[in-house]
């Protein structure tokens, strides 16, 4: 791929910045759309007396949803020693809870996680994606809070980067779009926090998930959802080190700071670390 993201352009040339302003004022901005399947199943999922059979059906409905369902039921977070082969095997082995997770999974993985022009970065996305939201779930259990919605959380984190990577792409052939290919991934990694909000809020998730997702990176700051941002932001960490080994290793005598806002002890904070292996395990398997 070329260093330099231009083609003919259709009227002139377009920087970077310019197109990052339309972007945010919503012009040409087309967020990724839940498959219309997903989308009921996570309203008849959000009622715990749903009926289990109509979440079969609907899932039966949807041949790639079908496929991707049973290999994730297969996979090694998941497997509980006994292969499924059907959707009501899967259904039955996940909860309600699990396939509400795994629909959200499957439709970012198809429908946003998924850029050939910049796949390798993409890829890396998605990876670290999965496994903070794997950390975040762990984080939330040891907490006794909503582990769902720590995996919601950890999962949809950085949605934002591949959306404002495929935006650029398509301004590239619409607008002219000029810009270094170096300046495309950073523009994307510094503004994807919004982007990743408007995604979530789009997608109906949680209100409780978007906020989270807004503080990340600054936790404390989070109007209503100080625990659940600081989740993310230690997950986050935490999916860094065991996604890159040779990166220099945290000092032990600096704690991470959401242990203390978290109220983690070091035991407890030992109990999640023993997941890294199966958490790596399971992000190799799945991405």
């Amino acid at each position: 791929m070329s260093a330099t993201l231009k083609l003919k352009p259709a009227v002139r040339s377009e920087t970077i910045e310019e197109a990052l302003l339309a972007l945010q004022s919503g012009e040409n901005c087309e967020l990724p759309v839940l498959p219309e399947v997903a989308v009921q199943l996570l309203k008849l999922t959000s009622d715990v007396d749903c009926n289990v059979g109509d979440i079969v059906s609907l899932i039966k409905r949807d041949q790639s949803l079908t496929g991707h369902l049973l290999r994730i039921a297969n996979s090694l977070r998941y497997n509980t020693g006994v292969r499924v082969s059907s959707v009501q095997q899967a259904t039955a082995r996940l909860g309600l809870l699990a396939v509400r997770e795994v629909v959200v999974l499957i439709s970012c993985q198809c429908r946003v996680f998924d850029v050939p022009e910049f796949e390798a970065q993409v890829r890396q996305s998605f990876r670290y994606s999965l496994a903070t939201a794997a950390f975040a779930q762990e984080i939330a259990r040891v907490r006794r809070m909503n582990v769902e919605e720590a995996f919601l959380t950890g999962l949809l984190h950085d949605v934002g980067r591949p959306i404002l990577l495929q935006a650029f792409v398509d301004r590239r052939r619409t607008h002219g779009l000029v810009a270094s290919e170096v300046d495309v991934l950073r523009v994307a990694g510094e503004f994807r926090i919004s982007f990743a909000e408007k995604l979530i809020v789009q997608w109906e998730i949680s209100q409780r998930v978007a906020e989270a997702v807004r503080y990340q990176q600054a936790p404390q700051d989070a109007p209503t959802c100080v625990f659940q941002a600081a989740i993310l932001n230690l997950a986050m960490s935490l999916a860094f080190d065991i996604l890159n080994p040779s990166a220099p290793p945290p000092a032990e005598d600096q704690p991470h700071p959401m242990l203390e806002v978290l109220s983690i002890y070091p035991e407890q904070f030992v109990t999640i670390q023993k997941n890294s292996n199966q958490i790596l395990e399971w992000v190799d398997s799945t991405a």
